[in-house]
């Protein structure tokens, strides 16, 4: 992207790592930031354990931070993600971890994600063998990373943003999603 995707600027103003931090707040206890702050203030910001690990190196930290039993994993650049389909990753077995699973892929979604601390010794194992990929921890724990599946309608909601095409194809969803509720209309 060339530049960090947390600080970018969405239609509404706020930045993308902002908006994930008001949609945890709607209902969320608690939110922690992993990694850089990116000047969001008022939050505890858990620096890597193993800097440069990537995503699976920042869940070793929060899981080893022993703040909580189990966590709700977001990155920020999720900027279409709503509250109420997070929501639905919560229920089940509080030591394992839980994902979304997309229509017709065999492999699940492994971020967002809900994660219990009795995962940690899983993390640091694949962290230790060159692992830095989350998904590797969901086929590691097998049945123990339950799959929350996805209607086709919900894809886009978990739109990634990752390259600057898709920044721009997740304002215009925002602006469109903004309009028809300006206008009362889908």
């Amino acid at each position: 992207m060339g530049v960090p995707k947390a600080g970018m600027l969405l239609p509404d103003g706020r930045s993308m790592l902002e908006r994930s931090r008001d949609m945890l707040e709607s209902f969320c206890h608690r939110v922690l930031l992993l990694g850089d702050s990116h000047g969001v203030a008022g939050h505890q910001c858990l620096r890597d354990l193993r800097p440069d690990s990537g995503p699976l190196g920042a869940i070793e930290t929060l899981l080893a931070s022993g703040i909580a039993t189990q966590y709700l994993v977001v990155p920020c650049d999720l900027p279409l993600l709503p509250a109420g389909l997070l929501a639905r990753l919560l229920p089940g077995d509080q030591d394992g971890m839980s994902c979304f699973e997309l229509p017709g892929d065999a492999r699940a979604r492994s971020l967002p994600c809900r994660i219990g601390a009795e995962c940690l010794d899983d993390v640091r194992s694949l962290l230790d063998s060159g692992e830095r990929a989350v998904h590797r921890l969901v086929d590691r724990l097998g049945p123990d990373a339950a799959r929350v599946p996805l209607a086709v309608r919900e894809i886009d909601l978990l739109m990634n943003v990752n390259t600057p095409e898709d920044f721009e194809r997740a304002c215009r969803l925002m602006r469109r999603d903004s309009k028809s509720e300006d206008s009362g209309g889908p």
